[in-house]
């Protein structure tokens, strides 16, 4: 083999890995995030829909969109305190929310070093039919 051909080889053989090498850098997955505000699924709300205010003792799901299936932190601070893991689903991990007294709540979800959060939220007393909830 000539100089040249050796060469032309180690060249070709580096221009291929550097090709391999910056397609494992631009597919390898991006730093968990939550990607979107959380959302706040009150469809079986009845009574003050759109006036930011939840029914106590009836169930809502908290969404966080993510661009990992790491798990979400989701952490209620007010009234009546908690917190639970959730591991997501098609980019989206659903938190179960039951606040059960009326006050004041905010809820955060974590996933990595991002963070999401509700802002304040209103619970007021409301009568939970089975199907839907009721604000009084």
């Amino acid at each position: 083999m000539g100089v040249h051909t050796r060469v032309r080889t180690a060249s070709t053989a580096i221009a291929f890995a550097s090709v391999v090498a910056a397609g494992a850098v631009l597919a390898a997955p991006a730093n968990a995030a939550l990607t979107e505000d959380l959302q706040i699924d009150n469809s079986a709300l009845l009574g003050s829909v759109g006036e930011n205010r939840y029914g106590a003792g009836c169930g809502y799901g908290v969404i966080a969109t993510v661009n990992t299936d790491e798990p979400v932190q989701f952490t209620v601070t007010g009234t009546v305190p908690g917190s639970q893991t959730v591991t997501p689903n098609d980019n989206k991990a659903v938190f179960s929310w039951i606040p059960l007294l009326p006050g004041k709540y905010t809820i955060t979800a974590k996933q990595g070093s991002s963070t999401k959060t509700t802002g304040e939220l209103t619970v007021v007393q409301a009568v939970y039919t089975g199907s839907s909830c009721i604000i009084l």
